[in-house]
């Protein structure tokens, strides 16, 4: 990001200092996996990402894949990469409201609720919302084609304007379909349930090639192959049964001491070593194959994740592998001040979350935190900046707001400026006025910060609970957007009702998990106990009584009412699929109790 150039004058060599304007990786990464994300984007919906993409500065753009072989994510494979190795073709597919991963409650679209699957418009013979691509499929075999026929598209999308695209996926896991084909069966189980291989075993560096041949040769003229640490594999591996591998052996003990010190747990050692060995296997079988093809790796920043690994990565893998790592705390806090020095050695590009998955259904104002986190980058002298997400109507604040710093990272906008100027442009002069100060306070206070929709786990009546100076502040909200909506021209009412809805249904989310609460805490207690415990009338009366008062049709035609994207009809689907599903069936539950009492 930063140039030294020096001139020769009169023998003495004179060095300046030049700052560039904008970073030179301004990416995004729009992950797969939910509804509500690119999951059940079509090419339509690509097209019209890229565009905004492209008016907006952006110059990158990287998908990820699942491999399955980890945790809840043990059997989920997405077909954007084809791995084909003895001549095994792993289950594979995109999520549709078919499926039963990520909590999803299958439900076919025909059996939403309350005239609301009048919203959804399915190809000819498809009964379930997701991409066509994986609703029309035949079969296996059909899903792989037709997703990747899809991303072969985004890729010259993504080219014809201007943007270089990575395509990665997570190293030393792989479908379940290769645990048994093993000749060497030389794989280890790490905490969280994940299934990891040792790279000196022959199967897992033939899954490995396998897996980057099929991209360079689907994807012909890909820029970047991103290499991922799994999200699971840094908790309680079994490093001495992997250690009994004699070549992993020989590797731990000549790389060990890049990773930590005297005081460092072995696994981590191990982890660090371990990690070493995939990438550097992958960077020579990709520079073999395509030379051209640049190579950038990936993970998560907690605190017992890819965070402990960087510096001694950095010490032994090729200087021209780019390093990224998803900001920690899904976005709560920036890039470690550790990486300003690893910026000395190579690329190495921070990943701000426009929102995280752990209150999916909810806006999440990060404004400040954009800004915050962009500029960090900048004054660290990181090389690139890439945003994470699913959701595009709700970040779109965010969104804009980090593309304003990854182009003009020494700009000097306050938080309430830019909420001031981007509530001018899509809300009218007297939102800006009156609603955006307040709600520039808000975000940099995080009050609305800690309310729960996490879509990657099954509903449970905690989600969406608020406490009370939470849900004080979103009526507080309401009725300011009601004063807007009394003032401003025709030309904003859309988007203020958009804007109202969101926060309705975040009160009537709540009202909803509470009502549940008490059935569900029958039926916990019900199944939990070896003889079904004998329940008092009056606690089968107060269930009854208050699942008879979930104003669940409401919240959900509350949010229907508020649907302008793809994404948003995803959201609506997982809502229904997870929240509905889940009150019918404590409805029959308690219906049961009701007539034996």
């Amino acid at each position: 990001m930063k140039r030294i150039v020096f001139l020769i004058l009169f023998g003495i060599n004179i060095y300046f200092n030049i700052d560039a304007q904008e970073f030179k990786i301004r990416g995004v990464l729009p992950w797969h996996n939910f509804l509500s994300g690119p999951t059940a984007w079509n090419e339509i919906d690509y097209e019209k990402y890229l565009d905004y993409c492209k008016q907006k500065g952006i110059n990158f753009i990287a998908f990820h894949n699942y491999m399955g072989g980890g945790e809840r994510y043990l059997n989920y494979v997405e077909p954007l990469i084809k791995i084909r190795y003895k001549n095994i073709l792993p289950e594979a597919g995109l999520d549709h409201s078919g499926t039963a991963r990520w909590g999803y409650l299958p439900l076919k679209v025909k059996d939403y609720p309350y005239g609301l699957d009048t919203l959804y418009s399915l190809p000819k013979g498809a009964e379930y919302f997701g991409a066509d691509c994986a609703i029309t499929a035949k079969n296996n075999a059909d899903r792989y084609i037709k997703a990747q026929e899809l991303m072969k598209k985004v890729l010259t999308m993504a080219h014809q304007r201007g943007m270089q695209m990575a395509l990665g996926f997570e190293f030393g896991v792989a479908p379940l379909e290769y645990a048994s084909i093993r000749t060497h069966n030389d794989m280890y189980w790490i905490g969280h349930g994940s299934l990891v291989y040792n790279p000196f075993d022959p199967d897992a560096t033939g899954i490995l090639y396998a897996t980057i041949d099929n991209i360079l040769e689907t994807y012909k003229g890909i820029d970047w192959i991103y290499l991922w640490l799994n999200e699971h594999c840094m908790y309680g591996v079994d490093h001495k049964t992997a250690l009994k591998n004699p070549l992993m052996a020989e590797f731990f003990n000549t790389y060990s001491k890049n990773y930590g010190d005297e005081n460092t747990d072995e696994s981590i050692r191990f982890l660090g070593v371990w990690s070493q060995a995939y990438i550097q296997k992958a960077y020579n079988y990709i520079k073999k194959k395509a030379s051209n093809t640049k190579i950038v790796i990936g993970g998560w920043g907690g605190e017992k994740q890819m965070v402990m690994l960087l510096d001694g990565l950095n010490k032994t893998l090729p200087k021209d592998i780019a390093f990224s790592m998803l900001n920690p705390n899904q976005g709560e806090t920036a890039h470690p001040d550790f990486f300003k020095e690893i910026a000395k050695d190579r690329d190495i590009w921070a990943i701000p979350w426009l929102e995280g998955d752990v209150s999916l259904w909810h806006l999440q104002s990060r404004v400040n935190d954009m800004k915050d986190h962009v500029k960090k980058a900048y004054n660290d002298s990181l090389d690139g900046v890439i945003a994470i997400h699913w959701r595009t109507g709700e970040i779109k604040e965010n969104f804009e707001v980090f593309t304003h710093f990854s182009q003009n990272p020494k700009s000097n906008k306050s938080t309430l400026e830019l909420y001031k100027e981007y509530y001018l442009k899509n809300y009218g002069e007297y939102a800006s006025q009156y609603l955006s100060p307040v709600l520039a306070d808000y975000d940099i206070k995080g009050k609305l910060k800690g309310i729960r929709s996490p879509v990657y786990f099954a509903y449970e009546p905690t989600w969406g609970i608020l406490t009370k100076e939470q849900a004080t502040t979103i009526n507080e909200i309401i009725e300011l957007i009601d004063k807007c909506l009394a003032n401003e021209k025709d030309l904003f009412r859309d988007n203020l009702n958009w804007l109202k809805a969101n926060y309705r249904f975040a009160l009537l989310f709540n009202e909803v998990s509470q009502n549940m609460q008490p059935a569900w805490d029958l039926r916990n207690r019900a199944f939990k106990s070896i003889k079904e415990p004998i329940f008092s009338k009056d606690e089968i009366i107060e269930a009854k009584n208050a699942l008879d008062h979930v104003p669940v049709e409401e919240m959900l035609k509350v949010f229907a009412s508020k649907v302008q994207t793809r994404g948003e009809l995803g959201e609506l689907s997982s809502i229904i699929q997870r929240v509905y599903q889940e009150y019918l069936l404590l409805s029959g539950f308690i219906e049961k109790r009701w007539q034996e009492l």
